[in-house]
């Protein structure tokens, strides 16, 4: 078995936006160029036993066990980096090698596990009325990845049945297909399809070359969409390379093809041409999200794009139906050097390294959070193996499931879907006290840096953005907006 390849996290190659955002404690850096983009999962070092099946008869049994504890292997030797330990971490999968140190553990969670902690499992179960909206049916989230995973459906398949997830019939969409495709039909039980992408935003004729890399990332999003939303249609959609330019084709694709939210679990430092790819997220009645990033205080794109809702990362604490999150010191989070802050953030405050507190006249993020420390991950199958993940490009794909719910109740109830999601965030989830404390948690705990501004506060801060979501209130107001 090919072990999966962690790439490393992105470079930030120039100072052009340094003295800019000085004034935050930032020290963010910025390229001039569109870079090559990079998945933004995390591996824990650790090497998790297969699950049980305690969850395989659908009963979500396992919310009320303990999550998962797996001790964590070796520290790096002398002069190895942390990209060559992951490495070894993911090859002792294979081979067993691993030395392991009894002193630390990292702690992983079921599909039953976050929807308790998160709130999804007390959602309407589906009926003849609700036609399923509340497990996001009729709705298409479609992952974006670079290069070919080969065992994408199987993986998802196997995912399912050891927790108890609706199954999904793998279907094949032409390469002369009609866009955008028929919608699912409200009720209709999750798909799964595959597409590859030109950078012109069309089918292209053939896969991509494999990338094991790129498959852990596009495994994880596919499996964990599932977990949040299991009626939803579910779409990879494959670029060529992880150039931006590839990668934008196929989020263009994503928009042709009829998808209702498209998850982007990958990144860069963010450049001064960033904008010229804003058309590729305005594509109409389609919401876009992506990772905030999973190297501390630094700005990403396409997170910060302001038609993208940008997912950073904290560190979560769960029992059943009760949780507790402080902020990722990984969570991607700044101001932007080149983006305008966009009118549904123009109230938003944030702090300066004098410890200042006021608004900014530059797009922030991220905008919201959800787990993403991957000793508090989040267990992942990528090539019939068990891993646990974590990283911003966890939580990336679950917000997608969020969003995907709150659209199909919202076609249920005769509206039409959210399309861009920043005046819904910040209007509808936070606009009022009551909706803020009802709908987000409102993480005040940890940062991303040595800072002032980089600590996690109370109400907006630029680690965990808003807070992470409570699953009722925040389909309710998402759905009624």
């Amino acid at each position: 078995m090919q072990a999966p390849t962690r790439f490393p996290r992105f470079l930030l190659t120039s100072v052009a936006a340094a003295a800019l955002l000085s004034a935050c404690g930032g020290g963010d850096v910025a390229s001039e160029t569109a870079p090559e983009l990079r998945p933004l999962y995390e591996l824990a070092p650790t090497l998790p036993p297969e699950p049980s099946d305690i969850d395989a008869d659908g009963s979500e049994a396992s919310a009320r066990l303990a999550p998962g504890r797996g001790t964590l292997l070796a520290a790096p030797v002398a002069g190895e980096d942390a990209d060559s330990l992951r490495q070894r971490i993911q090859s002792a999968r294979g081979d067993g090698s691993a030395t392991i140190s009894a002193a630390a553990a990292a702690t992983y969670y079921t599909p039953a596990q976050m929807r308790a902690a998160y709130g999804l499992d007390k959602l309407p179960a589906t009926t003849s009325a609700n036609k399923g909206a509340y497990q996001g049916s009729g709705q298409t989230i479609a992952i974006i990845g670079a290069y070919n995973n080969p065992t994408a459906a199987t993986d998802l398949a196997a995912f399912s049945q050891k927790f108890g997830l609706a199954a999904c019939a793998v279907t094949g969409i032409a390469t002369n297909a009609t866009l955008p495709l028929a919608r699912p039909a409200a009720g209709s039980a999750c798909s799964f399809s595959v597409v590859n992408a030109t950078a012109a935003g069309a089918f292209a004729a053939r896969a991509p070359a494999n990338d094991a890399g790129w498959a852990t990332e596009t495994a994880m999003d596919i499996e964990w969409s599932h977990a949040m939303a299991p009626m939803a249609r579910i779409i990879l959609v494959q670029a060529a390379s992880s150039s931006a330019n590839d990668m934008m084709g196929a989020v263009v694709l994503a928009g042709r093809l009829g998808a209702n939210v498209v998850s982007m679990s990958f990144g860069a430092g963010e450049f001064s041409g960033q904008a010229s790819y804003d058309s590729g997220f305005a594509a109409a009645g389609v919401s876009y999200v992506a990772a905030s990033g999973d190297n501390g205080r630094g700005v990403s794109w396409p997170a910060v794009s302001p038609q993208v809702l940008a997912v950073g990362g904290t560190t979560l604490a769960a029992s059943g139906s009760t949780r507790s999150e402080t902020a990722w010191a990984g969570s991607g989070g700044g101001v932007s050097a080149y983006n305008a802050v966009p009118a549904w953030q123009a109230a938003v405050k944030v702090t300066a390294s004098t410890g200042k507190v006021g608004t900014s006249t530059k797009r922030v993020l991220p905008d919201v959070g959800f787990n993403a420390n991957p000793n508090s991950g989040q267990l992942i199958l990528v090539n019939g193996n068990w891993y646990v993940a974590g990283g911003t490009s966890v939580g990336t794909p679950q917000w997608a499931g969020l969003v995907a719910i709150s659209n199909a109740v919202r076609v249920l109830n005769g509206k039409a879907v959210l399309g861009a999601l920043g005046a819904p965030v910040y209007r509808a989830l936070s606009g009022t006290t009551a909706a803020y404390a009802a709908s987000l948690l409102d993480v005040t705990a940890g940062n991303n840096g040595s800072c002032v501004g980089c600590a996690a506060t109370a109400g907006y801060d630029l680690v965990t953005g808003l807070g992470t979501p409570n699953a009722v209130k925040t389909v309710e107001l998402l759905a009624g907006y």
